[in-house]
């Protein structure tokens, strides 16, 4: 974790401290081609980098690529490749390569925090089981992969196992407890969404899939929308969950840490089939199905991290702001491969307008 020292340091620097000669010269627009979607994959000598530009409107929308031992490298060659100057400040998505991102995505992240140009706040990607440059060229022939992203960000509160996380997110993870998360995407060149890579000191270790990419979203209080569907005897029941509250206590023996103890309060309403809610028995039969489900969402979640042994999820953080007095103390013990875990879940669901 200690590799990453300086780093909060750095994402805080207010950008009205900037130094006129760190800025890059000026340009007329007509001069420059705006990257939106860049990509970073490993290769044999280093890095290869994918850009796209143009898009929404944009003239002259292009493929560029370039391969060195670093990024700056790569990117440098790049300038070469076209008349016009190519411009990374517009860049909103970064997607790396799971090569890349099982050798390390402390360059690419790196690079983004030190380079006049790159933002902090562009949106991070792993790409599962494929490439990233691969990815981009696959999704530009159809359309543009800068679109699809938007379009996934945009409507990311509509999915329970999916959520946007930039580069400043992941940098101040790494610091604060040495792991984090980011989304994934399939690597078949749709951008479909794929749960979550899992990044300890900065190194790609596993992906949240399925129940436990929801689990996540559980944990962090990110649930906007979700559909759960119960099999009934008389049918289907859908419950539509529209929120999901969270707290994580830490569990001490005296000033030993031993456990961790999460509470999570989940939302729903009656989507769909099955009993009618005025009678009590059927909707509190509904209720305890649901937390249920959820509660085995959350323990797999937390599950990875026992057998990954990283703190993906800022737990220890989330724990703090509870228990702010045992705040130091759940940062110096915190180990979630070794704490007991409690995890209690309770389902609220609302009586419908055409369920009495």
């Amino acid at each position: 974790m200690k590799r990453w020292a300086g780093v909060l340091a750095l994402l805080l620097l207010p950008l009205g401290g900037c130094r006129a000669d760190l800025l890059p010269y000026a340009r007329e627009i007509e001069d420059m081609s705006l990257v939106r979607t860049l990509g970073v994959d490993a290769d044999a000598d280093g890095v290869a980098v994918t850009a796209a530009t143009g898009g929404q409107g944009m003239d002259d929308p292009a493929l560029i690529s370039g391969s060195a031992g670093t990024l700056s490298a790569a990117l440098l060659e790049m300038q070469g490749e076209g008349d016009s100057y190519i411009y990374f400040g517009h860049v909103g998505q970064m997607l790396l390569g799971e090569d890349l991102a099982r050798r390390g995505v402390g360059g690419a992240l790196d690079y983004v925090m030190r380079d006049v140009e790159m933002r902090l706040d562009t949106e991070l990607y792993v790409i599962q089981n494929g490439q990233a440059g691969t990815t981009i060229s696959a999704a530009w022939q159809q359309n543009s992969a800068a679109d699809r992203l938007e379009t996934l960000h945009d409507g990311a509160g509509l999915r329970s196992d999916s959520m946007s996380r930039t580069v400043r997110n992941v940098l101040s993870d790494l610091e604060r407890c040495g792991a984090s998360f980011a989304p994934a995407l399939t690597g078949d060149g749709t951008l479909s969404t794929a749960g979550y890579a899992l990044l300890r000191d900065g190194v790609l270790v596993g992906w949240a899939e399925g129940a436990a990419a929801a689990g996540v979203n559980l944990l962090l209080s990110r649930v906007d929308a979700d559909v759960v569907e119960l099999p009934q005897a008389d049918g289907t029941a859908a419950l539509r969950v529209v929120g999901a509250k969270t707290r994580i206590r830490g569990v001490f023996d005296g000033e030993v840490l031993t456990g961790m103890d999460v509470k999570c309060r989940v939302e729903a309403n009656l989507a769909e089939g099955a009993p009618a809610l005025q009678e009590e028995a059927a909707r509190r039969r509904l209720e305890a199905e649901l937390a249920a489900v959820e509660q085995e969402r959350i323990l797999a979640a937390l599950e990875l991290c026992r057998t990954l042994e990283g703190d993906f999820f800022s737990l220890a953080g989330a724990a703090g702001l509870s228990q702010p007095w045992r705040a130091e103390a759940l940062r110096r013990q915190w180990d979630p491969s070794s704490l007991e875990v409690s995890v209690s879940v309770t389902a609220k669901l609302e009586r419908s307008y055409d369920a009495g």
